[in-house]
């Protein structure tokens, strides 16, 4: 079993090894999601933030994460970190897309975004989910474009129930160089590239508002403050698209030059 030890030279110029996890242990941790779940608890980022991964399905498709506030890892309002929420929103999707999808594809984190509502003093928690319906959808996608830029949403709720934050990411799926879809090559013209998902759905519908509503401010700020806690972007454009009709703030032909999709004009 090869152990990964690096031996490198200390201040006094004698040498110590820094140790690694046997590559062993990291191949089997992502094999197995009780393993897994254990190796994330010991990682330092998460360990010092006060964040746990407390489960991970059997067929990773699905998992939750927690975070417990000690003095430590309180901001000076007493709740978490900004930087800790985020972070959760990082963490466990990725891992869980991975291990659905097995070892001939790979998965990163392109992009995110995070809306900080009302973080609480008593901790949080985000469960995570990955359906059978995405799973498939990114597979075809993957066979179609060559690879899949997967938009989701991470709403992390206080101990008592409220929302604390709504993050954004897209996560970057494509076949592994090593993998047995390496054949598959990235489409000239990939199709799920032509709408929009996601950020990009969420910003073209922040977009939109600050067209049509940016010489009456206090319309725009009322409307930019209901967006914002909109979980799921496909929701959001439909809130702009209602609200600017019913104040006649732009026609449905000038919706669809901005790039408003049909389906959120019925």
């Amino acid at each position: 079993m090869n152990s990964a030890v690096k031996t490198i030279t200390g201040a006094a110029g004698k040498p110590f090894q820094k140790l690694k996890l046997p590559q062993k242990v990291l191949r089997e941790g992502f094999e197995n999601p009780s393993l897994a779940r254990r190796l994330f608890n010991l990682w330092p980022p998460l360990l010092g933030a006060g964040v746990r991964i407390t489960h991970i399905a059997d067929d990773w498709s699905a998992g939750r994460l927690e975070l417990n506030l000690r003095w430590w890892n309180r901001n000076m309002h007493g709740a978490g970190f900004g930087g800790t929420l985020f972070s959760m929103t990082d963490v466990l999707f990725g891992t869980l897309v991975m291990g659905r999808l097995g070892s001939d594809y790979e998965a990163w984190t392109r992009t995110g975004t995070f809306q900080y509502l009302s973080p609480g003093r008593r901790g949080a928690y985000l469960d995570v989910e990955v359906t059978d319906e995405l799973l498939a959808w990114m597979k075809e996608v993957v066979a179609e474009d060559g690879y899949c830029n997967v938009p989701y949403t991470s709403v992390i709720y206080n101990k008592d129930g409220s929302v604390a934050g709504i993050g954004q990411q897209d996560l970057h799926v494509r076949p592994r160089r090593s993998g047995k879809l390496a054949h598959l090559k990235r489409a000239p013209e990939p199709k799920h590239a032509t709408e929009a998902r996601g950020l990009v759905l969420e910003s073209l519908a922040n977009a939109v508002l600050w067209h049509c509503f940016k010489q009456q401010p206090s319309v725009l700020t009322s409307l930019m403050s209901r967006q914002r806690r909109i979980p799921e972007p496909d929701a959001q454009m439909r809130m702009v698209v209602s609200a600017v009709l019913d104040r006649e703030a732009a026609t449905r032909e000038e919706l669809l030059e901005l790039g408003v999709a049909e389906k959120f004009l019925d």
